[in-house]
């Protein structure tokens, strides 16, 4: 479905009943990269799930493309859909727009989940890491891009179908928005921030995350008050596609003393088809 938001079209999709859980992807990613998260948790849940501005259907604006950008779109997106709160599940850059989110929303926020995220960029990633990744968007093409992005985010021993569908998702990008998300994640800091957040947050991440590994989560765990982390075995930086079941079963656990009669619901689900 597309809504007009802040003046450009807006892909998203809006699945289920139930208490609102609003999927955020990463950078270079679309909607499509929480299907396994989206055919599970809408069977209890409405979820809802966006192409943030510059990926894939949704459109670019004449912007320059920034973390509080994106965080004002979906803040837009929830009031179009007439959806006060919800629990917030971002992955790497989504993860930084949660943040973002909590600087002037956090009564729309009944949790937050950070998948592989980071608080903030040290160097030399935020520095020269980011200048030579630049230098790749700007003499790689796309698919390229997005075959290269797809076997570092995956773990090495990830399914085909998933690497594939991963590496489709990636070349689906377009050059512009692209390049101003990639400036604009690797420069993000929010670390004089976390002293103010006060939801409950789950901090997820892959045990195999070259992107951003554990330490970056431990960080986030130190220093958000109140803050549960897990170690999703066997799993890289798309923890959340290569390791879907795990993934799922640890989001679920997190929700299940604040939504206890959909968490349960969904807990047998995975409890069944594991059987």
């Amino acid at each position: 479905m597309m809504a007009r938001i802040n003046g450009i079209n807006i892909y998203y999709e809006d699945i289920g009943e139930g208490p609102v859980l609003m999927f955020i992807h990463g950078l270079g990613e679309n909607a499509e990269s929480w299907r396994y998260q989206i055919d599970v948790f809408s069977k209890s849940f409405r979820v809802i799930a966006m192409d943030l501005r510059g990926h894939h259907r949704s459109e670019d604006g004449n912007e320059e493309i920034s973390i509080p950008l994106f965080a004002t779109d979906i803040i837009s997106l929830m009031n179009y859909l007439d959806i006060y709160n919800a629990h917030f599940i971002g992955l790497s850059m989504g993860g930084l727009i949660c943040q973002e989110l909590t600087i002037n929303n956090q009564d729309r926020m009944l949790s937050m989940t950070l998948s592989d995220s980071a608080g903030y960029y040290p160097k030399p990633m935020s520095t020269v890491g980011l200048k030579k990744r630049l230098q790749r968007i700007d003499s790689m093409s796309m698919e390229e891009l997005g075959e290269l992005i797809a076997r570092t985010a995956c773990k090495p021993n990830v399914d085909k179908d998933i690497l594939q569908k991963a590496t489709g998702i990636f070349g689906l990008n377009r050059y512009r928005p692209y390049r101003q998300a990639t400036y604009a994640t690797l420069k993000s800091d929010y670390r004089k921030y976390h002293k103010d957040i006060f939801i409950p947050t789950f901090i997820s991440v892959g045990e195999k995350d070259p992107v951003t590994p554990i330490e970056f989560s431990q960080y986030l765990n130190e220093n958000i008050v109140g803050s549960k982390m897990q170690i999703i075995p066997d799993a890289s930086h798309l923890s959340k596609m290569d390791n879907a079941p795990k993934y799922n079963l640890a989001l679920a656990e997190f929700l299940a003393p604040f939504e206890p009669e959909s968490s349960i619901k969904i807990l047998d689900i995975l409890k069944q088809n594991k059987g």
